[in-house]
Parts: structure tokens; C-alpha cells; sequence
């Protein structure tokens, strides 16, 4: 447990050396600062003695003040710092009279009030003294981490995580997204150990007792979530590159992976010089440092801090001797995503929570498509197709919220980072970019940054302008349509539409409709509708897709008409390569053409565009909208497809259905049956072995092969069996790879706990981030009661991260039903889950969400519902219920026709 700080009774030291008495709460009626003053400075200096393992830490903040409004009260943020002496001086360095301060505890504010008006126009400094603790647990503010060196010592660091509202929890300051100032930081560390901030160091200090000082540059202005802090003893690798303009970039780890930078430090100065170039922008500082953080000791999968970027330790390290590109590819992904924000996110600044999404949505994207110039090896354009399915699926609830949503608290503003602010947004303004063509989209968008960047503050109709600006100058949008009108009908209103295709007859005119898509049809569905942008291509065209919009189609209009010419015997596909954000349904005839084609020749179609048919096909059948005859006709083609893409696509597809049908059993036997005849080939070519130097594309097919046939291919099981014997000996398991992990898990599934007691042991004895991973993974598999208990018994010790009790918990009870209950058990007889498990309120709430999407079962789901109203916020009970009664509605609706089609599943005669 961290210590808890509540400054109740403390006193502060005026200049007058006579104590100030702390004042009588207030009532605010907002969560948001009343930004009567402003910041336009901090000068923080920080004490730590983590190298002599003391986890407290002491520090003074000085914070230059402009009034906007004449005003005898300062607020700002504060939360578990102790307020030892609080000054506050005018220019002169006058001291100012001041009554008091109090605290509004559940608002966090820190409220100062001075004995006489400060007038608007006016500037002072509010100094502060305060002491504070690295000793928490929840991974966030100013906190410690550790490591075991080579000689088994714990070594301990302090690093940084304040996103969204922690950095308060670390020094007082006005902690709100949209306040931008500057940043004089001053860090006192062991000399043996290396103090970090978001700029460069301009100097180093000793000071007595063994420690240094290090003075760091003023940073550019940014907002408070961005400030970092690393103190540490890591290992460094450093490149300076010195064209066109010089950057130093470095990545610091644990001294035991120094042998594990080198791949991250490249990939960051190719994807750096590229953002530099795509947008037209420098980037903003002369360093930039990635941090290596133990999985264990971080929440986050990283943090884009302007110029300290910290990561999970799993996606940031490189082993060339036992690992290959799809490590790679997670290196490039992840730093590519952090540095985008450099530019979305550092450089803008959303003016308030409302608008994450100009943050997440940008930095999803181009993680991405800047990885085409960094990195083209990989590919990783065409694997945003996962972006966008799991966008469409999320945004096919009718509980869904908007882009841009406004909030208020802590816990409305955490819960903003969601698949709506990263895939949803990423997958619509990837739908623009193609819309109005890359070109001018990258044209608006540099228009964006040079247009708002002095003022380093953005919201929505910011960007809009620009790309509207960019669109008319390049006549990419119709004279009478507005950028503005167009994005606001994505932005501003929860979902996604489908677009229904007919054919007129044997002509070429095409009716076109719209509705939005819910995966359960709603009793009284609305009438939302969107500026859609349709694009096509027919077969007869060789490929020739139009990657364009062929034209825009309107809001609260039906049976839009459309002539597309097309030789005898063709067919359109509506929206190839998946570029816009809407399903596409079809009638009959067309069905069947698209159909006859991928059994024929497949490779008529690009994989994004057979990927997207098989997400479209089972998603309609599941809401309703098209027979499921038809949609097992489309998966029934990839008994002949080898290509990842539409294999992942499918993989999740026939996993909701499993996770739907698993109180029945004989049609769960059934579905792994079918899914083993249709992976039988993806299997047969992949194999059970990794191959040095293959593609990460090949290893995730391979993956993909073994998951959805190991459970039945006989061959599949005596490999996995094989395995298992060889990674345990009598006192531990070792898992050395994800195919490893894949084939064990099949085996654990029905394993005794004498393994489970092994690997458990094992688990906990273990600190490597990939090892232990794998274990984590394997764990989870488990299906009897009596390992399932034992393992969420053990969730309540030290042994694991909050993070990994989340990613554990969300593997058991999606593995099974017996998991799913052993949960719930718990949760129902915990008196306080967060408490004992040390789990955050916010982890929480996101994992009793997310059950419901398992829970199909009536008894099950009442269980969960009285759970939820117990444990979790009021607002979360309305979306629990939702959802369970969207299970419901699909099994009505669904289980039956989709167990009988399994008992013979459809093949097809073309």
C-alpha cells in the first residue's frame, strides 16, 4: 500500500512567519479549474534519495501567475503532496497577505486565499514547499519501479506517469489539458544514478552527501500530463543525428537489456525524420529519450511524453538472436503511435477532454501509414484493418458515445480512452484521407499544425477548417458541401451506418441507402444518418479500385440513385480496400457474384477487400440483415485463403461466435470442428515451427492456425503435447515464444494442478517481461474450478501488477464459462475489490464492462447485473444491462439457426 497524504491539519508559513490557518471547505460547482488565474511559468525543483532505496522524495514549485479576472482566491490542483510553506510574491518579490488555503478533496483543488484583491493584468508567484512518496502502487504520478540487477540486488527507480490528471498527485500545479506554459526543472539524484526530464540537461551540479544536481533546458509550452521525470541507473543507447537539423535519440533500459536498444533507437530516428517530413514540421526539441519501464511497474503500453517517451519494457526491447519482425513490428507500432503524438497531441494540445480523439485518432493512424516511409518491409498500412473492424464493433452498440463527449470528473474523463478516441477516430479520419485523396489531406493537416501551433491549443472546428481550406483549394468537395458539415456528422453522433446496395433490375443504376448498424436491432432505432463518401470498383476494371469518393451521399436521403457502368456479367464491391467507415449489404444477386468470384479467383479481390467481406457478411447476419446461409458461404472460401488479414478478420468473427454459443455445448463442439476444416490448410502451410527470418505476417497466420484448429487436429495436439513435456521440468516452466504459449495453452485447458502449481511458481518467480508474458498467457487457460480459484487467490498478493491482474481476470472469464462464474464469485464476496486486490477503480469499472460482453447465460447475467450496481458508478449499470440484453437478443434470435447450420456446415458449389 502507498502512504495516504491527507493535509488536514498542516500548516504553511507566510512571509510574515506567522501560520496561516488552513480555511473552511468551499463548494465549486465545476470540476474544471475557474481559471481566474493562469500559469505562465513553473520553476520545480525536485529532491530524491531513490538510489539509497528511500522512496520519499521533497520538492518546491514556483509558479509564475498572470489574473485574468480580479479575483482574492487562487485555484489549482493538489492531491497527496504535504504542504510544508506556501509563499506568494508579487513582481517586486513582495510577499502578498494571505488568509489561508484550503482543499477540495474530491475535486482536488488546492484553493489559496489572499487578504486583498488581485487584480485583473496583474502577475505573481506562488512558491510552495511540499514532500511527497515514489511508495504507490497504482502506477501512476511520480512513482517507483524496480528491477533485480546481475548481482540479485533490487535496484529501484522513480519515474512518470500523469496522464490523464496525476501529475497533481506529484507537485501542485494547474492540471488541465488545455493550460500550456513553460517548464524550468531542476532534479537532485545519487550520482551513480541519472536524473531525466522532457528537455535536454544544460548542466550537472555535485552536491554533498554523495549527490548531483541536474539543471534541465526550459521546455517548449505544454500542458502539466506531458511533464517527466526518470531516475534511474539505466543503460543508454544514444545516435545523434545531425541532418537537417541535429536530434540526439536514446533509449534507456534496465542495465541487463543493455544489448536490447539498438533496434528501437533506429526505428525512432527513421520514424521521427518521416513525421518531420509528412507533416512539414521540425520536431520541437533537441532530444528525444524512450524509456524501458518493467511490465510489471507500468499500466500503460506507453506514454508519449514530449521528449521522455516511457514504455512497457515487452514493446520496446529487441532481441535479433531470439526474436523476429513481428517484434519488430510491435517496436515500430508502438513507437510510431508515441511519436506521432510528439506532433498530435505535444505541439496541439486539445483544448479539453472532449476532444482526445484529435490525440489518440491521429497518433492510431499514423502509427500506421508514416511506417510506409519508415518502414516499408513491414506493411503495416494494410494492417489497420483491425483497427477499423474492432472500431465498427465497439460503435455497433446502442450504448456507444460520440467523438467528441463532453466530461467532467476523473473517472468520465479515463473512461474517454477507449476504442471510440483511438480506432473510431483513427478509421474516420483515415475515411477522409482517402476521401479528398491522401494529397490533400496531408495538405490540410499541415495547414492544421502551422495554423494553431503558436497557440499550441486545438479543437475540432480547428481541424475542420484547415482541411476545408485544403479541400476547396485542390476542389476535392463538392461546391456545395462544408469539411465542417461532413466531419461533424462522424464526430458529433455515436455509431456507424451500413450502406444497403439493390441493383435496378439489369440496368446499371444502383439504389443506395443508409441506416445506422446495431448488432442488435433496437426496439425504436433512430434516425441518424451521415455524409457518407461511396467509392467502388467492378471486377471488369482490373483491379482498378476507386480510392476516391465516386460521389458523396446525404444525410436523411433514401434510395439514392447511382449509375455505374459495368460489363455483362459484373458486379460492384461497394468501398474496397475497407477505406470507409460503414458496412455494406447487398441484394441477393450481387451475394452470390461476390461469392462465385472468391471461390473462382480469389485474388480478384485485395486482402483488405476479402477481409472486409467476411467482417461485413457475419456482422450482418448477426443483427439480422442478411441470411446466415450466405455469411458461412463467405468464410466457407478460406478453407483456400492463406493470407493473415482476412484470417485475422475471420478468427474474430468465429471467436464471438464461440464466446455466444458456449452454454451449448454440442454446438461449441460443432464450431471448433468447422473452424479446425476451415484452418486445416492455413495450418498445413504455416506448420508448428517458426522460421528465422519469416514475416510477422507468416507468424500470425501460423498463430491464427494453431488457435482455432489445436483443440481437434490430432496432429496439432501431439505437437502441443510434445511441448508441454519440454518446456517443464520439476520445478518450473519455461515458455520461450507466442507459439509456444499457443500450443500450451491447448493442453492446459484440461491439465492437472500439479502443472498448474508449477507454473504458478514459476509465474511468480519470474521478471523477464517476455517470459513472463507467456506464462501470464498460458495461466489463463486453466479450466477447472479448483486452478481457476487458486489463481485468483493469488491475484490478491504482491506477486503481480495491477495491470496484469486486469490482463489475467480478462482471460479467465473469456476463456470459460466455469472462469466467467469463479469471477463473479469472487467479486460478489470481496467487500472491496479495489482494496484487496489493488486493482483501480477505473480498471474496475472497464473489466465489469467488459464481462457483459461473456455473460450469456440469463442466471449469469443477474448475477452481474446486481454485481454492477453494488461495485461500480451508477452511469456504468444502463450500459451493462444493454449490453447482457444484447446477448440475449442474438441467442433469440440466432443460436438456434447458427447451431443447426454447424451440425452441416453450408458448402458451396460454384
Amino acid at each position: 500500500m502507498w502512504k495516504v497524504f491527507v493535509p488536514l491539519a498542516v500548516f504553511v508559513i507566510a512571509s510574515s512567519a506567522c501560520p496561516l490557518e488552513v480555511a473552511s471547505i468551499r463548494e465549486f460547482d465545476s470540476y474544471r479549474l475557474p481559471n481566474k488565474t493562469i500559469p505562465t511559468h513553473y520553476d520545480l525543483y525536485l529532491d530524491t534519495n531513490v538510489h539509497l532505496d528511500d522512496l520519499d522524495y521533497s520538492g518546491n514549485v514556483k509558479i509564475r501567475i498572470l489574473v485574468l479576472e480580479s479575483t482574492s482566491e487562487i485555484v489549482l490542483h493538489s492531491t497527496r503532496s504535504i504542504i510544508v510553506n506556501l509563499e506568494l510574491r508579487n513582481n517586486d518579490q513582495l510577499p502578498i497577505a494571505l488568509k489561508g488555503f484550503d482543499f477540495d478533496a474530491d475535486k482536488q483543488f488546492l484553493i489559496v486565499d489572499t487578504k486583498e484583491i488581485l487584480p485583473a493584468g496583474s502577475s505573481y508567484v506562488l512558491d510552495i514547499d511540499f514532500s511527497n512518496s515514489l511508495d504507490r502502487t497504482d502506477a501512476a504520478g511520480f512513482y517507483r519501479s524496480s528491477y533485480v540487477n546481475s548481482e540479485g540486488v533490487t535496484k529501484y527507480l522513480g519515474l512518470t506517469q500523469f496522464e490523464s490528471t496525476d501529475a497533481r498527485s506529484a507537485f501542485p500545479c494547474y492540471d488541465e489539458p488545455g493550460i500550456k506554459t513553460t517548464y524550468s526543472v531542476q532534479i537532485a539524484c545519487g550520482v551513480e544514478y541519472t536524473a531525466r526530464a522532457n528537455a535536454p540537461a544544460l548542466g550537472i551540479q555535485l552536491l554533498p552527501g554523495g549527490k548531483k544536481l541536474t539543471t534541465f533546458q526550459t521546455t517548449p509550452r505544454m500542458q502539466t500530463y506531458l511533464v517527466a521525470f526518470l531516475v534511474s541507473d539505466f543503460a543508454s543507447e544514444r545516435q545523434v543525428v545531425s541532418q537537417p537539423h541535429q536530434i540526439a535519440v536514446s533509449t534507456f533500459a534496465r542495465p541487463t537489456a543493455s544489448h536490447l536498444l539498438t533496434y528501437s533507437v533506429d526505428a525512432s530516428v527513421r520514424f521521427l525524420r518521416e513525421l518531420e517530413i509528412y507533416f512539414d514540421q521540425t520536431y520541437a526539441m533537441s532530444k528525444i529519450d524512450n524509456a524501458a519501464i518493467a511490465n510489471v511497474d507500468f499500466a500503460a503500453g506507453a506514454m508519449e511524453n514530449w521528449g521522455l517517451v516511457t514504455y512497457r519494457e515487452s514493446t520496446i526491447l529487441f532481441d535479433p538472436e531470439t526474436q523476429g519482425e513481428s517484434q519488430q513490428l510491435s517496436v515500430v507500432g508502438i513507437v510510431g503511435h508515441e511519436y506521432a503524438h510528439q506532433f498530435f497531441g505535444n505541439l496541439l494540445a486539445p483544448q479539453w477532454w472532449s476532444y482526445l480523439w484529435l490525440n489518440e485518432g491521429f497518433a492510431r493512424l499514423y502509427q500506421y501509414y508514416v511506417s510506409e516511409f519508415s518502414h516499408p518491409e513491414l506493411n503495416m498500412r494494410d494492417r489497420f484493418a483491425s483497427v477499423r473492424e474492432g472500431a465498427l464493433s465497439t460503435d455497433a452498440s446502442a450504448t456507444v458515445r460520440p467523438m467528441t463527449h463532453y466530461v467532467e470528473t476523473r473517472g468520465e474523463i479515463s473512461r474517454l480512452f477507449d476504442n471510440i478516441a483511438y480506432a473510431k477516430a483513427a478509421s474516420v479520419l483515415r475515411m477522409m484521407n482517402y476521401a479528398i485523396t491522401e494529397p490533400t489531406f496531408q495538405k490540410g493537416l499541415r495547414y492544421y499544425i502551422q495554423q494553431n501551433k503558436d497557440h499550441g491549443v486545438a479543437n475540432e472546428e480547428n481541424l475542420f477548417d484547415s482541411l476545408e481550406q485544403a479541400a476547396k483549394e485542390d476542389a476535392q468537395l463538392p461546391p456545395s458541401l462544408t469539411m465542417n458539415e461532413i466531419f461533424r456528422s462522424w464526430s458529433n453522433q455515436p455509431g456507424a451506418p451500413v450502406v444497403t446496395v439493390k441493383r435496378v433490375g439489369d440496368t446499371n443504376e444502383f439504389l443506395f441507402n443508409q441506416e445506422r448498424f446495431y448488432s442488435s436491432p433496437p426496439e425504436t432505432p433512430g434516425g441518424q444518418s451521415w455524409w457518407i463518401p461511396i467509392s467502388f470498383y467492378t471486377p471488369s476494371t482490373d483491379g482498378q479500385y476507386n480510392s476516391s469518393a465516386a460521389f458523396w451521399m446525404p444525410p436523411h436521403e433514401t434510395d439514392v440513385s447511382f449509375s455505374i457502368q459495368m460489363a455483362e456479367g459484373d458486379f460492384p464491391v461497394v468501398n474496397p480496400l475497407a477505406r470507409g467507415y460503414y458496412r455494406v449489404n447487398y441484394d441477393w444477386q450481387t451475394w452470390e457474384n461476390i461469392i462465385s468470384a472468391l471461390y473462382e479467383s480469389p485474388d480478384t479481390f485485395h486482402r483488405l477487400t476479402r477481409s472486409q467481406l467476411v467482417d461485413d457478411a457475419m456482422n450482418l447476419a448477426h443483427a439480422g440483415k442478411l441470411d446466415y446461409f450466405v455469411a458461412f458461404q463467405v468464410l466457407d472460401y478460406l478453407t483456400e485463403e492463406s493470407d493473415f488479414i482476412p484470417w485475422s478478420t475471420a478468427a474474430s468473427n468465429l471467436k464471438f461466435l464461440e464466446r455466444m454459443l458456449r452454454h451449448d455445448a454440442e454446438a461449441l463442439e460443432n464450431l471448433k470442428s468447422y473452424r479446425s476444416m476451415l484452418a486445416a490448410n492455413l495450418l498445413a502451410t504455416y506448420g508448428f515451427e517458426a522460421i528465422k527470418g519469416e514475416s510477422a505476417d507468416a507468424e500470425a497466420a501460423r498463430l491464427i492456425a494453431l488457435e482455432l484448429a489445436c483443440n481437434v487436429d490430432d496432429s496439432c495436439q501431439a505437437e502441443a503435447a510434445r511441448r508441454l513435456r519440454s518446456s517443464r521440468n520439476s520445478e518450473s516452466f519455461v515458455i520461450g515464444s507466442k507459439t509456444e504459449q499457443v500450443l500450451i495453452c491447448s493442453q492446459m485447458r484440461k491439465s492437472d494442478n500439479n502443472n498448474f502449481s508449477i507454473m504458478l511458481n514459476s509465474l511468480k518467480n519470474t521478471r523477464d517481461s517476455f517470459a513472463r508474458s507467456y506464462l501470464i498467457n498460458t495461466i489463463s487457460c486453466f479450466e477447472s474450478e479448483h486452478s481457476i480459484i487458486a489463481l485468483l487467490e493469488s491475484l490478491k498478493s504482491n506477486d503481480f501488477a495491477a495491470s496484469e491482474k486486469t490482463q489475467i481476470l480478462k482471460s479467465i472469464y473469456s476463456n470459460s464459462l466455469t472462469g466467467l462464474k469463479a469471477i463473479i464469485d469472487m467479486f460478489d464476496t470481496t467487500t472491496n475489490v479495489c482494496e484487496e486486490m489493488n486493482i483501480p477503480e477505473r480498471e474496475l469499472t472497464a473489466l465489469l464492462e467488459d464481462m457483459a460482453e461473456y455473460t450469456t447465460q440469463p442466471d449469469t447475467a443477474s448475477r452481474l447485473t446486481n454485481l454492477v450496481k453494488r461495485k461500480a458508478p451508477t452511469q456504468l449499470v444502463d450500459t451493462v444491462q444493454v449490453k447482457l440484453r444484447e446477448n440475449q437478443s442474438w441467442i433469440q434470435r440466432n443460436a438456434a439457426i447458427v447451431s443447426e447450420l454447424l451440425k452441416t456446415p453450408p458448402q458451396i458449389d460454384m
